[in-house]
């Protein structure tokens, strides 16, 4: 079985604070995967003038711990809302800087701002911009943890899922020509398989990462997130990418779920698929 990578940090999530949500869900997911290996990497103390201040600077605290604790096996990684995505491929990245790292991103949002885009446009909260910066074009302090920049090239980027998003993010994505597919492609098994090998075709042997967060799965079907977003994917499809992409992936991440409203179908979605991604 694979090891597990816990971050429990939730607060780049939405325009307010959220002090427990997605921080939650890695010590919800440890009580039922309690024999696994596991790494925790635990949020410092809330500072509430420095997150009213400066998101992105205190995001940066938690996104220093990541960069330094990310195994360096094949893991699967439980978030924490999706800023921690950040460090976490940051670090694979400079880790295998031989290699030309790709992202398979399952998500009902683009999380393609700018801290400025953000602002002007959205919450401002860093969980909506962690690809862009990745992409290289991010806060300055965060883009300083890592040695390579940009450490993700437009063309290795692979969006599913996607539904919800803002001019800047979709400026973004269709000036670099990024690969993206709405839930609308992935209603069949059929058509699944037809994504799954499109991407697969274009990332050939390279190395990638999954991160999968919960919002992209249809809210009536997963209650527990902090953004949701109508017409998502259906729990049949978001199991079919998990076996298809979890074998061969050097890290696989799911994130914002949150666990505070103690809805047990949501909880048994999270076993599950958690589990289809520590066996294969």
């Amino acid at each position: 079985m694979k090891s597990l990578f816990g971050i429990e940090y939730g607060r780049g999530a939405t325009a307010k604070v959220v002090l427990g949500g997605p921080a939650l869900a890695p010590a919800a997911v440890q009580k039922m995967y309690p024999d696994a290996n596991w790494t925790m990497v635990t949020a410092d103390p809330y500072d509430a003038d420095l997150w009213a201040r400066d998101r992105f600077g205190e995001n940066l605290l938690i996104q220093r711990k990541i960069y330094a604790a990310t195994p360096n096996a094949p893991h699967v990684m439980i978030g924490g809302d999706h800023s921690v995505n950040f460090g976490h491929f940051a670090a694979l990245a400079d880790r295998l800087m031989d290699e030309d790292l790709c992202l398979i991103y399952i998500d009902a949002h683009l999380d393609a701002h700018t801290p400025e885009s953000s602002r002007a446009q959205a919450s401002g909260a860093p969980h909506g911009a962690n690809v862009r910066a990745l992409a290289g074009n991010g806060d300055e302090r965060w883009l300083g943890l890592q040695a390579r920049v940009p450490a993700l090239r437009p063309e290795n980027l692979f969006y599913l899922g996607s539904r919800s998003y803002e001019p800047a993010e979709i400026d973004f994505v269709h000036q670099n020509n990024i690969f993206m597919r709405t839930p609308l492609d992935l209603d069949t098994p059929e058509k699944i398989d037809r994504v799954v090998g499109e991407i697969f075709r274009q990332i050939d042997d390279r190395p990638y990462v999954v991160s999968f967060d919960f919002d992209a799965i249809d809210p009536n079907t997963f209650a527990s997130v902090l953004v949701p977003e109508p017409n998502g994917i259906s729990l049949s499809a978001a199991r079919q990418l998990t076996h298809a992409f979890a074998p061969d992936a050097h890290s696989f991440e799911f994130v914002e779920y949150a666990p505070h409203d103690g809805d047990a179908q949501s909880a048994d979605i999270v076993r599950e698929l958690v589990g289809i991604a520590l066996a294969d």
